[in-house]
């Protein structure tokens, strides 16, 4: 059951095919399912709210009740539209903060109201306080979920609150959950490594709907015809946090240098403006020589009609887990080059598709590399790509593999 392997070289198998279930008021009073409830600083904005809301989603009308507790939502109305759809509850605790009493107190009512078989938590203040609260509600059945290889530090926090933090992880990841979900494989051995108990880790690699991200050439025409970007250019995107572990500068620097072999290039980058940007990202940006052929967008809810617009899609981060955006990319068909942090290299299938951490050049050289390709080979690769996602990373084995832990927590007496 303890995958810890930093590879993957099987094919799944598919999830069984479950026909819709919809609970009406009535109804609830005799649904003898057990109830899941997820615990979740946000719902939007990163890798892992996506996946929470693929996953419900994906086992809406199945074996379990499902309710959803945010921390704060109400930055993402698409994404609670969702989850009001396809939830027994979704709630919204409005609070830009976790540790706070009031905040505190609402969630232990919820926990206590609902009374879950299985708690779900997602990302590292949520395993922490989420885990705490289900533990003194009464909740024996406790999920964790890893979606990063760090412990990531806000802008305020000392060295000595994050020290806290880490030895606080560490230690009460001994007794609070009694399973520990690691999308990357990568991600495990740096947990273990913090003092994340081995034996309770199970990768589950991360999985998206392949018929929402399909190629679609009108959608990418619509993109570029409102960005003012020509039909034949190659355009290279990026999408995601701006964020210094994404290390833009890198990807600024590649672009630099592919401007000068390639002008006509445009890019494309997707959740934020340049002011966004931090220090050294912004100075690499300011750089270029051909800056008006650099896009800003924000985060969009249908990025399934962002990626046919692209030539590439590439991530330059100093840090990944199993990202998101290369799955949802590739099965569009989309080309993808990344930096060899976490599990991309994994993903991707092909390390002549990535680069060492902070190569720039080496990272500009696999862009030329594939805007260059004719259209057979361009054809060619786009099918293995969407065929890998396809075979191997869809959010029915996801969700197929989630639900066996669940079933496995209840089925155990403690």
């Amino acid at each position: 059951m303890h995958a810890t392997s930093a590879s993957f070289t099987g094919t799944v198998t598919a999830a069984p095919a479950r026909a819709a279930r919809k609970t009406t008021p009535s109804d609830r009073m005799t649904d003898t399912r057990p109830t899941l409830l997820h615990i979740t600083p946000s719902i939007g904005g990163g890798g892992a709210e996506t996946l929470l809301v693929n996953l419900v989603e994906a086992m809406h009308g199945g074996a379990w009740r499902t309710v959803v507790v945010a921390v704060d939502g109400r930055a993402w109305p698409d994404q609670a539209d969702r989850l009001h759809k396809h939830t027994e509850a979704y709630h919204d605790l409005e609070s830009p903060a976790f540790l706070r009493g009031s905040v505190l107190r609402k969630l232990h009512e919820i926990i206590r109201a609902v009374k879950p078989d299985v708690v779900q938590t997602w990302m590292h203040h949520a395993d922490l306080i989420g885990g705490i609260s289900a533990r003194l509600a009464g909740v024996r059945h406790i999920a964790w979920g890893i979606h990063c290889r760090e412990i990531h530090r806000n802008s305020n926090d000392s060295n000595t609150k994050m020290k806290v933090f880490r030895s606080a992880l560490a230690t009460i990841s001994k007794f609070i959950p009694r399973r520990i979900i690691s999308c990357s494989a990568a991600a495990i051995e740096d947990h273990v490594a913090l003092g994340y108990p081995r034996k309770k880790m199970q990768w589950i690699p991360n999985g998206i709907c392949t018929k929402k991200f399909a190629p679609r050439p009108e959608a990418g025409s619509d993109l570029r015809s409102g960005l003012g970007i020509p039909s034949d250019a190659p355009l290279v995107g990026y999408a995601g946090r701006f964020h210094e572990m994404k290390q833009l500068e890198t990807f600024f620097r590649a672009a630099a240098l592919v401007q000068q072999a390639l002008p006509q290039t445009h890019f494309i980058l997707c959740g934020g403006t340049a002011d966004d940007l931090d220090t050294s990202s912004r100075a690499a940006w300011s750089q270029l020589p051909l800056r008006d052929r650099v896009h800003f967008i924000p985060f969009r809810a249908n990025m399934e009609r962002f990626y046919p617009a692209l030539t590439l899609f590439s991530l330059s981060s100093r840090t990944e887990a199993f990202p998101m955006t290369l799955l949802e990319a590739m099965a569009c068909g989309v080309p993808c080059a990344a930096t060899d942090a976490g599990d991309c290299a994994t993903l991707i299938g092909d390390s002549t598709f990535t680069a060492r951490g902070g190569d720039a050049a080496g990272l500009a050289s696999i862009w030329k590399n594939i805007i260059t390709l004719d259209a057979t080979a361009r054809a060619e690769l786009s099918r293995k790509l969407r065929d890998r996602v396809e075979n191997n990373f869809t959010i029915a084995h996801t969700a197929h593999q989630y639900e066996s832990i669940y079933a496995g927590l209840v089925a155990h007496r403690a």
